[in-house]
């Protein structure tokens, strides 16, 4: 889907239309990761405020780890980082769908065939395109080799890291891949534990967390999980991970009140995107049927969307 919408937003100079007004809300828009980086800058200062320690030491760094999809989010707090907070190792957390944690591991940047259906379908992801933000700020803002880089994604769907930049990017960063059932168990302890019901997505940051060593019992390093959604958004993967009971006690004692007045109000059928289908094209009628109807005040924003099954 991000394919023809960076096509539709690249072709506004060109076009002396409406599609000069096309705002995308996805992270392909810099205000997205630029928004985020607000929360990694948040909680830096929440965990050094609980510890009572004064802020700005360099000594005292926080790893935090955050579910990733098209690594908006991650870039986001790498731009924190760079700008100065002291965030020590940033990690991510994907789902079997795992080019992230690949290229993480191996420096293999390698577009995967198929994208996998999962319970954590926020973080589904074949080719994230926030990886070259996070190339252009790991090279200190090398363009041109960035360039180079993924005009070979572009013509291959891959890029291979040599040892040397692989080495740079494990410096930085860390990953791990987390099965739906992980992360079913994940919510299931969770809750058990702290009595806190946390998203799949989040559930997938916290299974990440565990399997990358560090302790959530003691603190032997300091470490932030930002949990990205509210439960109240995946009522199916909630119910496979706590069953029936568990999703029934959760809406009558947690579910968001803003959300239940939500709920109560009328559903507009979403757009399905379908396979085999000028998804482009589609995208162009649609904002081409709006523009007629709001006329010169167009402002126009793509998303949300859905995809068909097995696309």
């Amino acid at each position: 889907m991000d394919a023809p919408i960076k096509r539709i937003l690249q072709s506004r100079g060109a076009e002396s239309n409406h599609y000069g007004r096309v705002v995308g809300v996805n992270s392909y828009n810099i205000a997205r990761p630029l928004m985020q980086m607000v929360h990694f800058v948040w909680t830096y200062f929440r965990v050094i405020e609980d510890l009572g320690v004064e802020p700005g030491n360099a000594d005292v760094r926080v790893d935090m780890v955050v579910p990733t999809g098209a690594m908006g989010n991650i870039v986001g707090g790498y731009m924190a980082k760079k700008m100065g907070v002291p965030i020590g190792r940033l990690c991510a957390g994907t789902n079997i769908n795992d080019i992230v944690y690949r290229v993480m591991h191996t420096g293999q940047f390698h577009r995967s065939n198929r994208m996998e259906r999962t319970l954590s379908e926020a973080i589904n992801i074949q080719l994230p395109y926030n990886f070259e933000r996070l190339l252009y700020y790991l090279t200190d803002c090398n363009s041109t080799l960035v360039k180079e880089w993924m005009d070979t994604v572009d013509n291959t769907s891959k890029l291979d890291l040599d040892s040397t930049w692989l080495s740079r990017l494990q410096d930085e960063f860390a990953a791990e891949r987390v099965t739906d059932d992980a992360m079913c168990a994940t919510i299931q302890s969770i809750k058990q534990e702290y009595d806190y019901t946390v998203d799949p997505h989040t559930a997938v940051a916290f299974a990440t967390t565990m399997s990358l060593g560090y302790n959530l019992r003691k603190q032997t390093s300091l470490v932030a999980i930002l949990s990205t959604a509210s439960p109240c958004k995946f009522q199916e993967s909630m119910t496979v991970a706590l069953g029936s009971k568990g999703w029934n006690d959760y809406v009558n004692a947690e579910y968001p009140e803003q959300a239940g007045r939500i709920m109560e109000m009328t559903q507009i059928e979403p757009i399905v995107y379908r396979k085999g289908e000028d998804w482009e094209a589609l995208t162009r009628r649609i904002v081409d049927d709006f523009a007629k109807s709001r006329g010169s005040l167009l402002k126009t924003v793509i998303g949300p969307y859905r995809t068909s099954e097995g696309v």
